[in-house]
């Protein structure tokens, strides 16, 4: 009993040294070609150029787009309206934060480094379950303009 005990201590330990490992790893950096432009973000810098208000719930932050897609950081500090997109499908990256996202009546935990895709004409929306915003690297294709955001009654 005692050697299974302590086998279960080592292996609680090797998490608890991977999770503030991971926990101190630098943001991830992004790395977009647009044409003959080279762009590499800092995650971190574009939050600080472009902060969530305090009286903001959410924020989108476009980083470029090229002819069939557009990349962006989302920003949420509680929760989306339920809403669909008619004519672009997403797919989202968790680098920040966790929460859950409702599609289509079905609940998907999410947190860092999860990757979800979410087609045109899916009803969904996300709930920050994190203490502080969490935030999402978003691709939309076609580029996304801000305006393909349809709300609906919560299914």
């Amino acid at each position: 009993m005692a050697i299974r005990s302590g086998r279960s201590n080592v292996r609680n330990l090797g998490f608890f040294v991977l999770s503030v490992f991971l926990g101190c790893t630098p943001a991830p950096r992004v790395f977009l070609q647009y044409g003959t432009q080279f762009k590499q973000d800092d995650i971190e810098k574009v939050m600080a150029e472009n902060p969530l208000a305090s009286t903001e719930n959410i924020k989108i932050t476009t980083l470029g787009q090229g002819q069939s897609v557009s990349h962006h950081i989302v920003q949420i500090r509680d929760r989306e309206k339920p809403h669909l997109h008619k004519d672009h499908d997403g797919t989202v990256a968790m680098i920040k934060g966790h929460g859950y996202l409702m599609m289509e009546n079905r609940r998907i935990d999410l947190s860092v480094g999860d990757i979800v895709y979410i087609s045109r004409g899916a009803v969904h929306y996300f709930v920050n379950t994190a203490s502080e915003p969490t935030v999402a690297f978003v691709v939309f294709s076609p580029p996304f303009d801000g305006k393909d955001t349809v709300p609906v009654e919560k299914p």
